[in-house]
């Protein structure tokens, strides 16, 4: 089943560090198709070159994008984006609502950490 990534599993994946990580070597070990949005990968990729230098953000970039069960999302509705992201009122940020719609373009679940991303899908499928 395809799954779309957020950044919370993203960036856990390169950081030792973060508390997820584990998880996110596992969940992106599955060979089960993952998309990420355009949006979140540049957040991720700006996010660990920030954090631990350019060349950790390179490298996780060719990574992801080297792997053959990882691939990048359609582009979306923006509007659909905007409503997304106004009606959550600050609970999700711009990203996760990226997030959120293309989950719901595509009728898969969130590959996501973040539990208000998990809510909101909840909250927005019938």
């Amino acid at each position: 089943m395809t799954r779309v990534a957020d950044t919370s599993v993203l960036y856990a994946l390169f950081s030792e560090a973060d508390r997820f990580h584990r998880a996110a070597v596992e969940d992106v070990g599955d060979p089960d198709p993952i998309v990420m949005p355009t949006e979140v990968l540049v957040e991720t990729i700006d996010l660990l070159t920030y954090r631990f230098g350019f060349d950790a953000g390179r490298s996780a970039f060719d990574f992801l994008v080297d792997l053959p069960h990882v691939g990048i999302a359609e582009k979306v509705e923006v509007e659909a984006v905007r409503a997304i992201h106004r009606a959550a009122r600050g609970q999700l940020s711009l990203a996760d609502s990226f997030v959120v719609q293309t989950c719901l373009a595509l009728g898969v679940d969130a590959l996501a950490y973040d539990q208000r991303i998990v809510g909101q899908l909840k909250r927005r499928r019938p």
